[in-house]
């Protein structure tokens, strides 16, 4: 029975990789209106500053990416944000989102240095 499972264990991770590998990206007729990159943008900063208590302010999108993952749609984005004392600074943040609803999640927020 260990072995049952160690076999559907390692086949969830191969394919998981395989859909990992598997970059596609969405043409823009695809996409749900409320999904721009500056709203995505705006949202990831508002995450990251209201679960860090940083001051940041959202500036802009520098660049965007997305691809479907899960059911919704992965966003990857290059922004840049500004501190308390007006400083900006770019950052990478990943978002993953379905559409339409109220379910979007920051994955990732990074300052680039």
């Amino acid at each position: 029975m260990r072995s049952l499972a160690a076999v559907l264990f390692v086949l969830a991770v191969v394919a998981g990789a395989a859909s990992a590998a598997q970059y596609k990206v969405l043409p823009a007729a695809d996409v749900p209106k409320g999904t721009s990159p500056r709203q995505i943008g705006r949202f990831a900063v508002l995450m990251y500053s209201l679960n860090r208590g940083h001051k940041l302010v959202f500036v802009g999108v520098f660049s965007s990416e997305r691809q479907p993952d899960r059911g919704g749609v992965r966003f990857k984005l290059v922004l840049t944000a500004a501190d308390a004392g007006g400083h900006t600074a770019p950052y990478e943040a990943q978002v993953w989102g379905i559409p339409g609803t109220f379910q979007w999640v920051l994955l990732k927020f990074k300052r680039i240095n």
